[in-house]
């Protein structure tokens, strides 16, 4: 039983270990704003594209696009966070403020995603609409975000 118990603190020590060289190697990422308004404007002509009976091809689009704005908003917590203590407090509060917009955002981001699962054919327009305004304004914020993290990192 004790070797159980160390093998799968070991397991665990080692997943976790993992993990963190991921995550580390996917924040190394470099994006420049052009890249990600390009990427919002693609992703709006894609979605605008589908019909409602593309839902699901809609779908797997969208929540493509938000993985990859959500590792962006964890890069930007990640540098933050380990960028904290070097920080004026003025730098944190609005670092802070910054990133609790775009959790508030990235929510909303989701109800609209919600959408894609369960409106009806008539309200189809309707939600990639939305989801497409959402996107785009996490998008904007996030930019704004990093922007004023480079301007204060220098």
């Amino acid at each position: 039983m004790q070797n159980n118990t160390f093998i799968i603190a070991l397991v665990t020590a080692m997943t976790f270990g993992l993990s963190q060289l991921a995550y580390a190697d996917n924040h190394k990422e470099s994006v420049t704003s052009q890249d990600v308004k390009k990427e919002t404007q693609e992703l709006i002509s894609t979605l605008g594209k589908y019909t409602a009976s593309q839902r699901d091809e809609a779908k797997k689009t969208a929540e493509k696009a938000m993985n990859k704005l959500d590792s962006r908003i964890e890069a930007l917590e990640y540098r933050i966070d380990t960028n904290w203590e070097n920080m004026t407090q003025a730098t944190q509060k609005e670092a802070k403020s910054n990133l609790k917009a775009l959790r508030q955002q990235r929510n909303e981001l989701a109800e609209w995603y919600g959408g894609f699962k369960h409106s009806s054919s008539d309200a189809w327009s309707e939600v990639k609409t939305g989801f497409s305004r959402a996107y785009k304004t996490i998008n904007s914020s996030l930019d704004k975000a990093l922007n004023e993290y480079e301007k204060n990192d220098e």
